[in-house]
Order: structure tokens, then C-alpha cells, then sequence
């Protein structure tokens, strides 16, 4: 047997590094598998990893184009140092920007998903990224029409507010596109990291989507709703006489009348004709706040309406006092978005559709694949009362037209409104127009109809 050499110190120490040794492999072994296997996600997802930032830079990110192919977003530059381009300015807050710094908004950020190319499959994906493959997105076709989008902002002028249309084609689908949306005041999404800070911190939030996101007292934009609800509940004819209908309103100092001179004797339908708050005031009394809730809830005044891009918003306190509510003041505030839906309501056949922007997304094959937002249609109100109240709304050369100046706020300030319904060839469109600080209903008038001109038959 071959003899065991004695322990001496110097092999004694030679064994203990050899332990220390060993156990500082284990605990690089248990790190790398810790950091590498375990935890691969979160540190990947790191601010400060560089390789996240030079991935991102090598994304071919898909392009954004209107209705008529025409580039609203692209990237150009090497592959390894991808550039965003916006070339056209009016696209504004609909197609939103793209940053490294700042994330993603509105459009670019509603299809990012499929901007940047990706495909949710962990085993293609595992390979491009091994392989070192380039991640390629797919381009997407909004149903903006460009023209129109133009206008809108061109309509806006010097004010603050938004500019909306949409396009209710009347193919059974309860789809209502957006054709157009502006939001003023606008930013440079080309600019946005040179300027981001500036734009978060502004006073008049020109990030904001006024359209989506805008929240404005109502006022007498809910009074076709009500009309609508009631009719539809039996409660009242649009044929029923009003007693007064031109007393005066107080709120907040401010003295509110019917907005032209109503007949004697005056029915439901000149109150609507003649925009009157007086007898709203007696109608909301008398359907209380659950037919108030049932009217707004029914026409989608209650929630955020489901879109690609995000129209989350303050929720408003519940109501309180029926008799201010009944005038669109009180507690309820509204986007413009959710007063054009509201309105699609009465150019239809009485059910809230749905709100899209998106149009096609283009596949690995080269071909536009239809994109539909689908979520569940529901009834605002019954088809017969909707066609009522559209019949008695006032027109002008072929456009159904409601376009109150609404008292937006205790200092007595306004924003003057504009809801317009025209019924084409192949769609009905709706356009609406808010402009803050605003009491001229002549200058909402001639934005709002400038947008409907150009899809006139």
C-alpha cells in the first residue's frame, strides 16, 4: 500500500485554496446560471445594458401609412443605427412618436407590437436573435385619409382644441374610421427628444390628444342624448308642447338661453331645434339621475371608448344634481371622440359603433391583411327614436348640424362646439370640433363643415 504523505502546512494550505477555489467556481456556476437562465429577462431589460440600446437601434421598425399609401412614419439610416422620420406634419398627435428615450405614443405605440416585427413565438425569435438576424417590422395602413387630415388642422387655426372625423361605412359592421384627427396645440415628433422636457412641462399640453383625451363639460351637446333616451323610454314625444321653453339659466353668473327664438306654442322638437336649456331642466327632474345615468351610459358617455391608441381619462365623480346635469354641466366631462360616437348613435341606426384607426397591416407576403378592432357593439338607443331626433336637428345644405357654445368653467369661459352628420354615397360621416376659449359658434360652424366639404357626393 502505497503510503499516504504526511500533512505538512504547506500541504495543508496547498488543500484549502483548493477548496476556495472550488466553492468560488460553484458560486460563479450558480451566478451565471442565476443571471443567465433565471434572471435573463430582467437584466436584459435594464436601462443602463448597452446591448438593449444598440438592439433597439437595429430595429427595422415597420412603416406608418393614410389610407392612400402615403408615408407618415418610416426609419431610414444604417442598420445598425436606425433613424424615425415623420415627413408630414399634420399627422400630429394621431400617429404619435417613437423614441429610444421616451417610448412610444398614439399610434406607434397602439401597433408597436407589429411596427417592430415581432411574432410572439419564442422559438423564431430565440433563432433571429442567435443568428443575428435584423428584427424587420411590418408596415401598417391607418385609415386616415391625409387630404383630410390636413384640413382638420388648418381648421383648428390659432386655437386650442381638437378636430375629428369619421366615416361610417355602411357595410353591416358598425365601424366608425377615423378619417381625421387633429389636436392643437401640436408638436414635432422629429424634434422630441430635443424638446420632450419643454413639451411635459407646458402649460397648455401640447402632448395632450385633445381629441381622445380632452376632457370638456358638455353642456348642451347632451340634449339630443337625453331627447334620444327619453323618447326612447316613452317618457316624453318629441310632439309633447313645453311651457316656456326661454326662461332663463343661471350657472356660475352666467345667464343661458334658448340660442334663436322658439315658436308659441313650442314642442320637444323646437326645444332641440332652438337649443333650450330651460326645459331640460324640468325633463332631467323628471327622469332623475338613474335616467340620466341610463342616457350617458347608453350613448357611452360613462367609459373610455376601446381604440388603438389610449383614451384613458380622469373618471368623473358620479353626479349629484340632476337639474345641472341635465344641461351637460355638474360632474361630466367628455371627449371629443366620445361625442362623435355618441352622435354615429343618431346617424345610424341607433347602436354605439365601434371606433377604429387602423385600416391593414401587411403581412411576410407583401399583402395589406384588413384589420379590425373587434369589440362588442352595443345599443345606445332604439332605432326609431334615433331617427326622430336626427330628423329634427337643423340642416344645412345636406349636413345635420348641432353646435351649442358651451360654459365651460365658473370664470364664465367657453368653448364653442361643432357636431355634424352627412349621409354619402357608400358612409355616413361625422364630423366634431371643439375650440377652447372660444364663443364663436360662426367660426366652430365653419371648421367643422370645412372637414365635411371634402366628402360631400
Amino acid at each position: 500500500m502505497k503510503d499516504i504523505p504526511p500533512i505538512t502546512p504547506e500541504r495543508d494550505s496547498i488543500l484549502n485554496l483548493g477548496k476556495v477555489l472550488l466553492v468560488a467556481y460553484l458560486l460563479v456556476g450558480v451566478s451565471l446560471l442565476f443571471w443567465g437562465a433565471l434572471r435573463a429577462d430582467t437584466l436584459l431589460a435594464r436601462d443602463d445594458n448597452p446591448r438593449v440600446l444598440e438592439a433597439e437601434q437595429r430595429i427595422q421598425r415597420g412603416s406608418i401609412v393614410d389610407s392612400n399609401e402615403i408615408p407618415l412614419a418610416f426609419n431610414e439610416g444604417p442598420p445598425d443605427d436606425q433613424q424615425r422620420r415623420y415627413p408630414l406634419p399634420a399627422g400630429g398627435h394621431l400617429v404619435g412618436y417613437y423614441s429610444i428615450l421616451h417610448g412610444t405614443n398614439s399610434t406607434e405605440a397602439g401597433f408597436d407590437f407589429d411596427l417592430r416585427g415581432e411574432s410572439g413565438q419564442f422559438w423564431s425569435d430565440w433563432v433571429r436573435r442567435t443568428l443575428h438576424l435584423p428584427q424587420i417590422g411590418r408596415d401598417v395602413k391607418l385609415a386616415l385619409d391625409y387630404a383630410i387630415q390636413e384640413t382638420a388642422v388648418e381648421a383648428l387655426g390659432d386655437n386650442n382644441g381638437g378636430a375629428l372625423l369619421l366615416e361610417l361605412p355602411r357595410d353591416g359592421q358598425d365601424r366608425a374610421q377615423i378619417s381625421a384627427l387633429a389636436s392643437q396645440p401640436r408638436y414635432d415628433a422629429n424634434q422630441l427628444d430635443d424638446t420632450f422636457e419643454e413639451l411635459s412641462t407646458a402649460v397648455d399640453a401640447p402632448l395632450l390628444h385633445r381629441v381622445t383625451q380632452g376632457q370638456y363639460q358638455p353642456g348642451l351637446l347632451v340634449q339630443p342624448i337625453i331627447l334620444a333616451s327619453s323618447v326612447d323610454q316613452g317618457i316624453i314625444r318629441l310632439s309633447d308642447i313645453v311651457e316656456n321653453p326661454d326662461l332663463p339659466v343661471h350657472v356660475n353668473g352666467s345667464e343661458l338661453r334658448c340660442a334663436g327664438q322658439p315658436p308659441d306654442p313650442a314642442t320637444w322638437a323646437d326645444v332641440l331645434t332652438h337649443r333650450c336649456p330651460a326645459p331640460m331642466l324640468e325633463l332631467a327632474d323628471r327622469i332623475g339621475l338613474a335616467g340620466l345615468d341610463v342616457a350617458f351610459a347608453g350613448f357611452g358617455l360613462a367609459r373610455d371608448p376601446v381604440l388603438e391608441i389610449d383614451t384613458e381619462t380622469t373618471p368623473d365623480q358620479p353626479l349629484e344634481d340632476p337639474l345641472l346635469a341635465g344641461i351637460g354641466q355638474e360632474n361630466l366631462s367628455v371627449t371629443p371622440l366620445q361625442i362623435g360616437l355618441a352622435m354615429s348613435a343618431l346617424a345610424t341606426n341607433g347602436s354605439l359603433p365601434q371606433a377604429q384607426i387602423g385600416a391593414a397591416v401587411r403581412d411576410e407576403a407583401g399583402e395589406w391583411e384588413p384589420w379590425i378592432l373587434d369589440e362588442p357593439i352595443t345599443q345606445a338607443t332604439g332605432p326609431a327614436a334615433a331617427r326622430e331626433v336626427r330628423r329634427v336637428l337643423p340642416e344645412h345644405n345636406g349636413v345635420v348640424e348641432f353646435s351649442p357654445v358651451v360654459l365651460s368653467g365658473p370664470d364664465g369661459s367657453t368653448n364653442a362646439w361643432y357636431g355634424g352628420m352627412l349621409a354619402g354615397d357608400d358612409a355616413d360621416y361625422v364630423a366634431v370640433v371643439v375650440l377652447e376659449n372660444n364663443a364663436s359658434e360662426a367660426e366652430a360652424l365653419a371648421a367643422g363643415r370645412a372637414l365635411l366639404v371634402q366628402v360631400q357626393p
